[in-house]
C-alpha cells in the first residue's frame, strides 16, 4: 500500500542526509481510475460554475471570470481595465480552461501528531489519503493543487496533473506536514474562498480535533456550489503505555493511561465530539469519510471521489 523511498542528498557541507518519500503503491491504484468520473460535479456546474465545457485546455471567446495574477501567468491574459480599475493585475479566465479543479487541503497542525487506530502515523495516512486522491483525480481528468497552513498562499491558482507534479505537490506536503505550525486550516479555507474561484472542488484531509474546530458556517460556505470532500482521520483509543503529549513533547505516566475511568471520560467525551463533527459535516452536504486503516484507503478515497458514500 505503501512505498517507501529513500534518497540521498549532497549537501553544500558535502554531508549526506536521507529523505524518506512516503507514496501511495500506484500499481495497486491504477485499476480504480477507470472508476473516477466525478458524476457529482454536476451540483457545481449548475450553480454557478457555467458547465465543464470541454476537458481540453485552450481559450475560447467566452469569458468565465477575473481573479489576481500569480507567478506563472501568462501576461497575454491580463485584463488590463480591470487591472487599473481594482489596482491589482487581474487575468481572464476562460470557459474553455475550465476542467475539473480540486484544491487538497492537508492539516500540519500539531495535532498531526500521532497514530491511529491501526498504529499507523496520523501523518502518514494523511499523505498517502491525499496522494491516493489527487493520483485519482488525474487519472478522471482533474487538475488540481495540494496545499498546508506552512504553505499556501503561492501555491493557490495553480493547477496541474501527471506524474511530475504530483512528486513536486506531494514533496512540498510532507515537507509541510513534518514541520506543524500553528497556522489554522480555518484560515486556508477563508483564503481560499476569498480567490475567485468559482466551482472548484476542495478537498479537506484533518482529524477530530480539526473538523471540531472548524466553525459550521465556514464548512457550509465551502461546500455551496462546489463539491466538498472530506476526509477524517481517526485517532487511536486511549490506552497502553506509550502514550506522549504532542504538544508539550511529555510522556503521560502509566498510571493515567492505563486508568480505565480516566479511559471511559475520554471516550465518551471523542463520542461527544464526533457526534458533532458528524452533524456539522451532514448539514453543509458534504462527501466525507473516517479513515481507520490505511489498508481502507483506495476504495474509500475512490468512493468518496464518486460521491458513492457521504459517510
Amino acid at each position: 500500500m505503501i512505498q517507501r523511498e529513500g534518497i540521498v542528498l549532497n549537501t553544500k557541507d558535502k554531508k549526506v542526509e536521507t529523505l524518506t518519500r512516503i507514496r501511495p503503491d500506484y500499481e495497486v491504484l491504477a485499476p480504480l481510475g477507470a472508476r473516477i468520473n466525478f458524476k457529482n460535479h454536476d451540483r457545481s456546474a449548475c450553480r454557478t460554475d457555467g458547465g465543464f465545457a470541454s476537458v481540453y485546455r485552450g481559450q475560447s471567446m467566452e469569458l468565465e471570470d477575473l481573479r489576481p495574477y500569480v507567478y506563472g501567468d501568462n501576461l497575454r491574459d491580463v485584463d488590463w481595465k480591470a487591472t487599473s480599475r481594482t489596482g491589482e493585475i487581474m487575468i481572464r479566465n476562460y470557459t474553455a480552461d475550465k476542467r475539473k479543479q480540486i484544491i487538497f487541503v492537508g492539516d500540519s497542525g500539531i495535532n498531526m501528531e500521532g497514530d491511529m487506530p491501526d498504529g499507523s502515523s496520523k501523518k502518514e495516512c494523511e499523505l498517502i489519503t491525499i496522494g491516493t486522491a489527487a493520483y485519482l483525480a488525474g487519472r478522471g481528468g482533474a487538475d488540481y493543487s495540494i496545499v498546508s497552513p506552512n504553505a499556501y498562499k503561492q501555491k493557490l491558482g495553480h493547477y496541474g496533473s501527471g506524474s511530475k507534479w504530483l512528486e513536486q505537490e506531494l514533496g512540498d506536503l510532507q515537507n509541510a506536514v513534518f514541520t506543524p505550525n500553528k497556522t489554522d486550516i480555518g484560515e486556508v479555507l477563508n483564503q481560499i474562498l476569498d480567490l475567485p474561484m468559482r466551482g472548484v472542488a476542495i478537498c479537506l484531509v484533518t482529524d477530530l480535533y480539526g473538523l471540531y474546530n472548524l466553525d459550521e458556517r465556514l464548512l457550509r460556505t465551502v461546500a455551496n456550489g462546489r463539491d466538498f470532500y472530506v476526509f477524517q482521520v481517526s485517532d487511536v483509543d486511549w490506552g497502553g503505555k506509550a502514550f506522549y503529549n504532542a504538544r508539550n513533547k511529555k510522556r503521560i505516566p502509566e498510571f493515567m493511561t492505563l486508568n480505565r475511568k480516566l479511559a471511559r471520560q475520554i471516550k465518551d467525551k471523542k463520542d461527544e465530539y464526533q457526534k458533532l463533527v458528524r452533524i456539522k459535516l451532514r448539514r453543509a452536504g458534504t462527501f466525507y469519510a473516517y479513515l481507520e486503516d490505511l489498508k481502507e484507503i483506495p476504495e474509500t478515497v475512490a468512493m468518496v471521489l464518486n460521491g458513492e458514500i457521504t459517510d
